[in-house]
């Protein structure tokens, strides 16, 4: 009888490439080398690779600090602008560690006056980071500076792709957030220095229009005696009584009216006072369709700072189809807002303080009683058509010296109804010919007054029927 044994198979071996690389007394293992110990140490790996990345967290978080400004706040343009302004025009600047750039082509003009040739245009070319990552050396420390753009999500208020710019540094380095944005503020607000900027309502959000404009000079509107400087006071002491209005408990806002015909210098004076005083513009038309109770109250609540708010020809606004108590609005008209929501948000419960607002009308006729009460519009403004002295200043100003020339054309002119507008517009066609512009002036008067006499016999002469 023949009687058999089984013998116990080892477990199988790793190949001997693979054992190579551990010393003999490990590779000679049985179990280590069956898998297990290769098991262990990829445990062991795995867990060395997760402390690693919980360790680059945490020193991330410890030792960086980052700024992120999204493209939707006020500080987004000048923060690249300011980037923008540490690279030298036309070539890489030195103090970016990058080779990736977006452009942005600038356009201007700079003919003159004096210039023969005024349509002579300067191109420039400023290198912007591109979207990625890019390093920054500033005063001698590194800064991330990361740009993201997503291409599914717009910006209503621009129409641009939404942008995300992130500042990333050590954190014993944070104060130098604040010095970069102090110097692109400053930097912004020289670009604005002895501007008038006009802001134009976009969506909830109040956006420059334009390039900022030359400031108007206040002596160059000319109404009648002392109405602008009677306008300019009344507003100097205004800003220099907050302290009055709070302790009498009356919201600190003022209302202005400027009515009279079209052409008077209504809308100019606005200009020129805000570049006196130093101030920008905030124009706000009643009649867009867009415009709701809600988004007033909102835009006339966060009105850019040291800015008129002008509402132009707010005549139209009322007849073209706010609902007035007792009336419906015109078909013709798809605007949302509402005469009640005008009110309020002009001297409402929910109304914002520090708040200056300028009315224009050539209509104040059409105006509800309740829309210019006091509280409302503090101040009505007459501006007429031009009076004897309006004529003489403005004589004076496009020829200073000539003081009896001015007072034969004020008194050449004097009776004929002319706006300040249609008087600006006589002078430009004698720049600078001032015996030129009296004889025109008296030959102005004497068609104006023909005109009228054709027109009195006219309307006089009896119609006979035949």
């Amino acid at each position: 009888m023949m009687m058999s044994t089984t013998s116990t198979s080892a477990p199988p071996m790793l190949p001997s490439s693979v054992m190579n690389y551990f010393p003999d007394w490990l590779s000679s293992n049985p179990y280590f080398s069956a898998g297990f110990g290769l098991a262990g140490i990829g445990a062991a790996m795995s867990l060395l690779r997760q402390s690693s990345t919980s360790l680059q967290a945490v020193c991330r978080k410890r030792m960086l600090t980052s700024l992120e400004i999204p493209s939707k706040d006020q500080s987004y343009p000048w923060v690249m602008n300011w980037i923008i302004q540490q690279q030298r025009t036309h070539s890489v600047g030195p103090n970016f560690l990058t080779q990736h750039f977006g452009l942005e082509t600038i356009v201007q003009r700079n003919g003159t006056a004096n210039s023969s040739d005024n349509t002579k245009t300067e191109i420039s070319y400023n290198f912007v980071p591109s979207t990625g990552r890019h390093l920054m050396k500033l005063n001698g420390s590194l800064v991330l500076v990361e740009r993201q753009r997503d291409n599914r999500s717009i910006d209503i208020t621009s129409g641009s792709p939404w942008e995300t710019l992130t500042l990333t540094t050590m954190a014993w380095n944070s104060g130098m957030f604040r010095s970069i944005l102090s110097e692109a503020q400053k930097m912004a607000l020289a670009k604005e220095a002895g501007r008038t900027v006009i802001y134009n309502p976009i969506g909830h959000d109040w956006r420059p229009f334009g390039d900022p404009k030359a400031v108007r000079v206040f002596d160059s509107v000319i109404l009648d005696n002392g109405v602008a400087e009677h306008i300019a006071s009344d507003v100097g002491d205004f800003l220099h009584s907050k302290e009055w209005y709070s302790s009498r408990g009356i919201p600190y806002r003022r209302g202005y009216l400027l009515h009279g015909p079209p052409g008077t210098g209504k809308s100019s004076f606005v200009m020129a006072l805000a570049g006196l005083m130093n101030y920008h513009i905030a124009l706000l038309n009643l009649c867009d369709p867009s415009l709701t109770d809600e988004r007033l109250q909102y835009l006339l609540s966060h009105a850019p700072p040291r800015s008129l708010l002008l509402l132009e020809d707010i005549d139209g606004a009322v007849t073209s189809g706010i609902d007035l108590p007792g009336q419906s609005a015109p078909q013709a008209y798809t605007g949302r807002l509402t005469f009640s929501g005008l009110l309020n948000a002009l001297d409402g419960v929910a109304a914002s303080d520090e708040r200056i607002i300028f009315m224009t009308t050539n209509r104040v006729d059409v105006l509800p009683p309740a829309l210019i009460r006091p509280g409302r519009v503090d101040l009505k403004i007459y501006v007429g058509l031009a009076t004897r002295e309006q004529l003489r200043r403005m004589y004076l100003r496009f020829f200073p010296g000539e003081t009896d020339r001015s007072e034969e054309f004020a008194d050449c002119l004097e009776s004929v109804p002319l706006s300040m507008a249609e008087v600006q517009g006589f002078f430009m066609f004698f720049k600078d010919d001032p015996e030129g512009c009296l004889k025109s002036a008296h030959l102005l008067a004497e068609e104006r007054k023909a005109e009228h006499v054709d027109s009195d016999t006219t309307a006089s002469t009896p119609v006979h029927a035949s």
